[in-house]
């Protein structure tokens, strides 16, 4: 009972900080998490130390450490993002050898003698993760890239790349150099509201899309 009692009142506060956001209980975001307005934190769905943009979502059961995520990017279920790395040099890779700090009940150490690196996993706007895919620290995906479901991402993603597969591999580019280019210099994403439903009608069409911007409000906010 106590503990349904703690997890209401941990969610009802979450939902006091994020007031513009859906946030599902269970979904759980520490105090160094923020997330844009109109995010979306679907059931135990896990943020730590992570900033979620603007209109993205989070499914179920979904980790992320240590990231920063833009603006309208679609993350499915059973994703993690910030993976944890072990050090490779020692006999063992087993932290009980090496950090009694972690959740653990036996250490054959009394102290840290290996601390990881802590590095920011950078993912550019309108990204989406498909299911059960894994993202290793420190990677920086571009706009507009595709990870597809399962996938294993332990390099950079180009903007508009899709990438698939263990470890996961460029696959295709979802426009032309053209189309990709004219798309990363629009930054339509970093529009206002108002300016992204007129733009919205032509998101069916990239090329009429990017010729509305440039003819009505190229450049303005």
């Amino acid at each position: 009972m106590m503990n349904w009692i703690k997890k209401y009142i941990r969610h009802w506060l979450l939902c006091k900080r994020f007031p513009k956001s859906i946030i599902h209980y269970g979904a759980v975001a520490d105090k160094k998490s923020v997330l844009g307005q109109y995010a979306v934190l679907f059931s135990n769905a896990v943020l730590q130390n992570t900033t979620l943009g603007n209109y993205s979502y989070v499914q179920n059961h979904t980790v992320l450490i240590n990231s920063s995520i833009g603006r309208f990017c679609s993350i499915a279920a059973n994703v993690n993002v910030g993976l944890a790395s072990h050090p490779l040099d020692r006999v063992s890779t087993n932290p009980v050898f090496y950090d009694n700090t972690q959740p653990l009940p036996f250490f054959f150490t009394n102290k840290v003698q290996y601390k990881e690196k802590e590095l920011k996993t950078n993912i550019s706007a309108d990204v989406w993760i498909g299911q059960g895919a894994m993202v290793k620290s420190g990677i920086n995906i571009g706009v507009g890239a595709v990870i597809g479901a399962g996938a294993i991402v332990t390099h950079d993603v180009e903007p508009y790349s899709i990438v698939a597969g263990i470890p996961a591999k460029h696959i295709k580019w979802r426009f032309d150099t053209v189309i990709r280019e004219q798309l990363i210099q629009s930054k339509w994403w970093k529009l206002s509201d108002k300016k992204l439903a007129q733009l919205a009608p032509k998101f069916n069409n990239p090329e009429e899309m990017l010729k509305m911007m440039a003819q009505n409000f190229r450049g303005k906010q």
